[in-house]
Order: structure tokens, then sequence, then C-alpha cells
């Protein structure tokens, strides 16, 4: 399923904060805030700076995206056409 969704190529921290990000999705629309995914032991032990930069990439591949009409720091799944 990774290489279906093209996850094969993304670094293990950016797959960490992927994953913790589906995992803390929640109502309708899904959106995960910035806060339950730090919260996910996935991505708690991610250094600050290097969390950061992975929701960046992640955002420029098109993994994630911000979720419209939210405040700052929310998130929804991106459709990645790579």
């Amino acid at each position: 399923m990774e290489v279906d969704l093209g996850l094969t190529d993304l670094p293990p921290m950016e797959k960490d904060v992927l994953y913790a990000i589906i995992e803390t999705l929640e109502g309708v629309p899904p959106i995960a805030r910035s806060e339950a995914v730090r919260a996910n032991p996935l991505a708690a032990a991610i250094p600050q700076a290097s969390y950061h930069r992975a929701l960046r990439n992640l955002l420029a591949k098109g993994f994630i995206q911000r979720a419209p009409d939210t405040k700052a720091g929310r998130y929804i799944l991106g459709r990645n056409d790579n």
C-alpha cells in the first residue's frame, strides 16, 4: 500500500508525522490539530524544527493541506499526484 500511495520515498520522519496526522484525524471533514499530532507517540520525540520541516515538506508534496476555514495548525489529508 505504501508503494501505491507514494510513501516509499518519504524520509522516516515525514512518514511518522504523516501517520501521526492520520491517527489524530477527527470530525467531518476529518481534521488533525497540530497539538494532537505533536502529542502523538509517533511525533512526540521529533525535535521541533524537524517536525515543522516535515510538515512543510508534506504540504509541498501534497500529502496534507491546511484545513480550509479553520485556525492555523489544522490539517487535512491532501491529494498526492506524484
